[in-house]
């Protein structure tokens, strides 16, 4: 009878063990789940937090190469009116306003450059960020946002090496250099340039390098509104 107690009190003490070990096991067992679980979601919250700083930086130079654009709009249109303003009076300089002669200027021979910024979106193509963008289609709207970007510019650029040329051809002449030297007045300098058969064709190119060039830098300018608007709905 006292054999058989303590053969019980042993078995008991033994299932107390092992169901001590296993409750042991099981918090050690959750312990690492929930560490794994919790590491991933802090991993996760930070790549999170990542994509959308860059993605700040990405906007924010969007918003810069939109101005640049909304520049070169300006003044490939004030170019542009300024040539056909001249091409009405070209018979009659003297009928034309003194205001606008002034407005225009000598813009024909005033050049501006313009840059692209990229700085933003080759970190993003360097770094690990654009793989963790989980909108795919955000991440092909911002490839596509600076290829307009690069578009816009290319476009400017063939207005801007159109008119060059002409005006290049046209201060060749000698007839140009010799005038250069001369005292003459604003509208004096566009009589004499239309005299030139050079100086009428570089403000007939001018005014035709591009037919609507507010209605194509406007498409651009709304493309990368487009893109800016997709960031502020997926990370605002």
């Amino acid at each position: 009878m006292k054999k058989k107690l303590i053969e019980k009190i042993k078995r008991s003490a033994i299932k107390g063990r092992l169901g001590d070990f296993i409750c042991n096991f099981i918090a050690v067992v959750l312990g690492i789940a929930i560490t794994f679980v919790g590491s991933d979601m802090i991993q996760e919250h930070n790549k999170k937090k990542e994509v959308a700083q860059a993605l700040q930086l990405v906007k924010s130079e969007l918003l810069i190469n939109r101005e640049t654009i909304e520049e070169m709009m300006k003044m490939e249109i004030f170019n542009k009116e300024g040539a056909c303003y001249l091409l009405q009076y070209k018979d009659k300089m003297n009928e034309a306003s003194s205001d606008s002669l002034n407005y225009y200027g000598y813009f024909p021979f005033q050049s501006q450059g313009f840059l692209p910024v990229t700085d933003a979106m080759e970190m993003l193509r360097a770094s690990s960020v654009m793989q963790n963008i989980k909108n795919k289609e955000l991440a092909v709207e911002i490839i596509q946002a600076y290829a307009v970007i690069k578009n816009a510019h290319l476009f400017y650029e063939g207005f801007s090496k159109a008119k060059d040329t002409a005006i290049e051809k046209y201060t060749s002449q000698q007839e140009f250099r010799k005038i250069s030297n001369e005292n003459k007045s604003l509208r004096e300098t566009w009589e004499f340039a239309f005299r030139i058969p050079e100086g009428f064709a570089a403000m007939r190119q001018i005014s035709f390098v591009h037919d609507d060039p507010h209605l194509t830098y406007s498409h651009y300018m709304e493309l990368i509104d487009k893109t800016i608007t997709f960031i502020d709905k997926e990370y605002n």
